[in-house]
């Protein structure tokens, strides 16, 4: 009479230690196999007293609804952290090929999901409340690991990241890079008259771009122009150049500009010589080019070093490059060894002191790592060089260096939901955009 309780009992046994099984090879946490006889416990010998658990009648549907309540949580939370969470573009760094007010679904588990540095903080918050408060605990802390995924990083995938440069924020100005206002004010100068706060890798914002190099690859920008290992990068039809597009006599006319998708205040324009500047996709340079009106177009490209670009990585006066003539850059790779010297230092220093945690200082000529003399080094971890499809209206790799391997948050794959925020909700909606692959 108990053989089918019993089946059933196996077959609730043998789900559950598969799925719990699945987990610990996919985490590499063999601890929980502790699990394992709780579960077989559970089902068969009941040694442990699980009657306790057992509500009264009464109580037993608000209990229920309490655990379910609970466990859809959990779920919520599981999926947003392991599998698939969603984004909204804020900037219009990547236009055209994402737009602000675009949503997104950014894939975790494409890359693996990093499990997270702070485990302990309150979720869908952001990390510092208004009064300053923190909506995160900074202990316990782990160090970083991340799960298996389903791929690596491909060169020209739009991937969400940790801002590198978040690590340090000023309260008052927390939109600005730290750096670039170190860089403006002195360290000294913030520390004694602002707020500073810094937050680990897990709790810093997320940016997107596309990673344009990998790991071992040598990258330079020329004449706006991306070349990687002496190749060049081909262009993707909706990266966006700023353009000097000069008529034969006046301006043109604002209906052809907005048939392109260009915001007038975009654009200038100088009556004296009939030139525009202009932010154009590849896929409408033709278009602009073909008009009866159009004497000549060229692409924009920033030759030299001036007020503008000085912001520029590595911020050294030994190396000046502008946003298009840059490098060329060796790109980090986990294993790598390098001869380092007074000349590559600036490069790579923020990669050796700050994300691999290695003291560094130049004694007698001579650069000591750990308070010993090093003529080499080997890097611990993956880097990778992102830049906007905004090129030239886009803070990235350009301005602020490398994407360490550990601040990877996934990959972005779809837009599900799209809303020009200049207009209200039901003008704005932007129906063709939804449920888009994103490329």
């Amino acid at each position: 009479m108990k053989q089918p309780h019993n089946i059933k009992n196996f077959l609730s046994l043998f789900i559950w230690a598969l799925l719990l099984l699945a987990i610990i090879l996919w985490t590499g946490f063999w601890y929980l196999s502790f699990i394992f006889l709780i579960i077989f416990d559970l089902y068969f010998s009941k040694i442990l007293p699980w009657k306790i658990f057992q509500y009264p009648k009464k109580k037993k549907t608000s209990f229920e609804w309490i655990v379910a309540i609970f466990i859809a949580f959990l779920i919520t939370i599981g999926i947003r952290n392991l599998i698939v969470e969603a984004y909204k573009i804020p900037t219009p760094s990547m236009e055209k090929t994402l737009l602000v007010g675009d949503y997104l679904f950014v894939s975790k588990i494409a890359y693996g999901p990093k499990l997270p540095n702070t485990p302990i903080a309150a979720p869908f918050l952001p990390n510092i409340l208004p009064d300053g408060r923190y909506t995160y605990l900074k202990n316990p802390w782990f160090p970083y690991k991340r799960l298996k995924g389903i791929t690596k990083v491909k060169r020209n995938d739009i991937i969400v990241f940790n801002f590198p440069e978040g690590d340090t924020v000023v309260v008052q100005y927390s939109e600005q890079n730290y750096y670039s206002l170190q860089r403006q004010y002195g360290r000294d100068y913030l520390q004694s008259h602002f707020d500073i706060v810094t937050h680990p890798v897990d709790k810093r914002d997320n940016y997107i771009k596309r990673c344009v190099g990998l790991p071992g690859d040598t990258l330079k920008i020329s004449k706006s122009r991306v070349l990687i290992n002496n190749k060049i990068l081909p262009e993707f039809p909706d990266q966006q150049f700023k353009y000097y597009v000069r008529t034969f006599t006046g301006r043109l006319n604002d209906s052809i500009l907005t048939k392109v998708g260009l915001k007038l205040s975009e654009i200038n324009y100088n009556p004296s010589n009939s030139l525009h500047i202009m932010p154009l996709s590849n896929g409408n340079v033709d278009f602009i080019r073909n008009l009866a009106e159009v004497k000549s177009i060229q692409r924009y490209a920033e030759p030299y070093v001036n007020f503008r670009n000085q912001e520029i990585f590595p911020h050294d006066i030994r190396y000046q490059w502008t946003p298009d003539e840059f490098g060329p850059l060796f790109i980090p790779a986990k294993g790598m060894t390098i001869d380092l010297n007074k000349e590559n230092l600036p490069l790579y220093k923020r990669i050796i002191e700050v994300y691999e945690e290695n003291t560094l200082e130049i004694r007698n000529e001579g650069i000591y790592l750990n308070d010993t003399l090093s003529r080499f080094y080997t890097f611990a971890m993956d880097y990778y060089f992102v830049l906007g499809d905004n090129r030239h209206n886009s803070a990235d790799s350009r301005y602020w260096g490398f994407v360490p391997e550990d601040h990877l948050v996934g990959k972005a794959t779809i837009i599900w939901f799209s809303r020009n925020p200049q207009n209200n909700i039901f003008e704005g909606l932007r129906l063709k955009r939804m449920f888009k692959t994103i490329k």
